[in-house]
C-alpha cells in the first residue's frame, strides 16, 4: 500500500491545513483502504474530543447502497452544507437553467446527512464510506448540540429563501479554495468551537484537513 502524499495549505495560525491527495473519487480497493488510515491517522491527535460525521448527499450514488444497508445504525439527519465563501444558498434561478443547458453543474442545494447513532456507529460509517467522496468529520470539545447552534446561528442569517430556512442543521463546505491564505479570524468564523474539520473533497481530488491547532 502506498503513502498518499501531503500538501500544506497556507493559512494563518493558530489553525494549519492540509490536503492528502488521493486521486478522483469515488476509490476502491486498495485506494479506499488508504483514504481510511489517512482519516484515522488525522483523527489520532483528537481522540478525547466529540465527532460529528457527516455524508455529502450529492455523492451518494457512490455509497448508496451501503448507506441504505445501515439507515436503521447510523440514523441519519438531513441538513444544508453551505459554502461560507461562496454566494449564500439559493434555488435556481432562469440564468441558471441556461447554465446547466451549457453543461455547468449546479446542484440544487449541497444537501448533508448528519448520522445520529452512537460513537460506533459513526465510527463505522467512515470505515465503510472513506474513499466515497462523502465522508466530512468534525471533531470538537463542545457537545454537537452546541456546534450546531454555532453554525445555525453563523450561517441562517445569510439565506433568505424561505425553503432553505428550515433545515434542522447547517454545516460548512470547504475546500482547498476556500481556505487558502485565510485568515484565523475568519476561519475560526467558519467553523466555530470545532477543533478539527475533515472533509473529502472531490473539487480537489483529496482530504482536506483543518486544524485549530
Amino acid at each position: 500500500m502506498k503513502t498518499l502524499s501531503i500538501e500544506a495549505i497556507s493559512v494563518e495560525k493558530p489553525f494549519t491545513a492540509s490536503l492528502i491527495r488521493t486521486g478522483k473519487f469515488p476509490l476502491n480497493g486498495d485506494a479506499a483502504a488508504e483514504a481510511l488510515a489517512a482519516i484515522n491517522e488525522q483523527l489520532s491527535p483528537f481522540k478525547g474530543t466529540n465527532r460529528s460525521v457527516f455524508l455529502q448527499h450529492q455523492y451518494l450514488p457512490n455509497g448508496k447502497e451501503t448507506f441504505n444497508e445501515h439507515l436503521q445504525q447510523w440514523r441519519p439527519e438531513s441538513g444544508l452544507g453551505v459554502w461560507p465563501d461562496r454566494e449564500a444558498p439559493r434555488l435556481w434561478k432562469t440564468a441558471d437553467f441556461f447554465r446547466m443547458a451549457r453543461g455547468e453543474s449546479m446542484p440544487l442545494m449541497y444537501r448533508v446527512f448528519r448520522l445520529g447513532g452512537d460513537a460506533a456507529s459513526s465510527a463505522q460509517a467512515v470505515e465503510l464510506l472513506a474513499g466515497s467522496g462523502m465522508v466530512m468529520v468534525i471533531a470538537h470539545t463542545a457537545t454537537a448540540e452546541v456546534i450546531l447552534k454555532q453554525y445555525k446561528d453563523t450561517y441562517l442569517p445569510g439565506i433568505t429563501q424561505p425553503n432553505l430556512r428550515m433545515f434542522p442543521f447547517y454545516v460548512p463546505l470547504l475546500d482547498v479554495k476556500s481556505v487558502k491564505d485565510r485568515k484565523a479570524q475568519e476561519l475560526q468564523k467558519w467553523l466555530g468551537g470545532a477543533r478539527f474539520y475533515l472533509r473529502e473533497s472531490p473539487q480537489d481530488n483529496g482530504i482536506l484537513v483543518i486544524s485549530a491547532g
